[in-house]
């Protein structure tokens, strides 16, 4: 069964990512996840309200990246986190 745990990231600018690896014992890493925060004004030439900014986004983002959590936006931005998809 899955655990959830908890990570404190330091605060970063919307231009930044952060990628986290779960490596197993093992040396095999069996998941990665991306944490972003998405700009509502820098990042939306076209002042799309939060929800078609997101979905067009999420739709244009890398095809190997799934969403796994949007947060609440914070100020301007958006927090998000993204899961890699392992394909076989």
């Amino acid at each position: 069964m899955p655990k959830e745990i908890k990570i404190l990231l330091p605060d970063f600018s919307s231009k930044e990512f952060f990628d986290i690896h779960i490596q197993h014992s093992r040396n095999k890493i069996v998941s990665s996840y991306r944490f972003e925060r998405w700009d509502l004004e820098k990042d939306n030439p076209n002042k799309l309200d939060a929800s078609e900014f997101l979905r067009n986004k999420i739709n244009s983002y890398a095809e190997d990246w799934q969403v796994s959590e949007i947060f609440a936006q914070e100020n301007k931005t958006i927090p998000i986190l993204l899961k890699k998809i392992n394909k076989a």
